[in-house]
């Protein structure tokens, strides 16, 4: 297009010259002649190169040959792939998937085979083995491999029974089965009376239930709930009719 050219073009009502661009032009879909749009993106989402807004091809690879997860090769920029290893094998930290460095030691610094390379012994400075644990068993925290401390409770406070110093268990009874009150899971102490001093019948020591009769239903003045005594008399000596004991005798 000469310079004539530009200025001699005519435009619609809409904005659009005879070949349907605009005055920077782009057409009505936003895109110029070689069909970009002003990002410089096609219809596609690539741009002239060849890589979408994200920075990848079609292929899925960045300009400097990068897919989707950074990987070329299967390598990082940094040189470690999917697992964290170089090609020689290494963390970033310098050890291999066995957790040894290139010279043969942990990061505790013990050799396969357990000797410490400063101590030159099974144990480091601290006193401690390969596994963790000193001459006695116990571990840095104080517990055995199993779990357990020199007094023999692990770290929730149980020994191997289940019982904690006090000799409870977890659920809060000793070995009798009594919680720290006295008291079974049923409520009963070791007379199997609860704590209002009631069997399992509901009665006290002495037999009386919590209204104050015994099991024949007599008070410990001997009267039943109306009041009455075994021989059917109240304490004014009467009887349901109203009769007293001479009375009905003399009857």
């Amino acid at each position: 297009m000469g310079l004539l050219d530009r200025f001699s073009r005519t435009f619609d009502k809409y904005g659009y010259d005879l070949d349907g661009y605009d005055k920077k032009g782009y057409d009505k879909k936003g895109y110029d002649k070689n069909g970009y749009d002003k990002d410089g993106y096609n219809k596609d989402g690539y741009d002239k190169d060849g890589y979408n807004k994200k920075g990848f091809n079609k292929k899925g690879y960045d300009k400097k040959g990068y897919d989707k997860k950074g990987y070329k090769n299967g390598y990082d920029e940094d040189g470690f792939d999917f697992r964290g290893y170089n090609k020689d094998g290494f963390n970033k930290n310098g050890y291999d998937k066995k957790g040894y460095d290139e010279d043969g030691y942990d990061n505790r610094g013990f050799s396969i085979v357990g000797i410490h390379i400063d101590t030159k012994i099974a144990f480091d400075k601290d006193g401690f083995n390969k596994k963790g644990y000193d001459k006695d068993g116990f571990n840095k925290n104080g517990y055995d491999k199993k779990g357990y401390d020199k007094d023999g409770f692990n770290k929730n406070g149980y020994d191997k029974k289940g019982y904690d110093k006090d000799g409870f268990n977890k659920n809060g009874y000793d070995k009798k089965g009594y919680d720290k009150d006295g008291y079974d899971e049923n409520g009963y102490d070791s007379n199997g009376y609860d704590e209002n001093g009631c069997d399992e019948n509901g009665y006290d020591l002495d037999g009386y239930d919590e209204n104050g009769y015994d099991s024949n239903g007599y008070d410990e003045l001997g009267y039943d709930h109306l009041g009455y005594d075994k021989e059917g008399y109240n304490q004014e000596g009467y009887n349901k009719f109203n009769k007293k004991k001479n009375e009905v005798h003399s009857d």
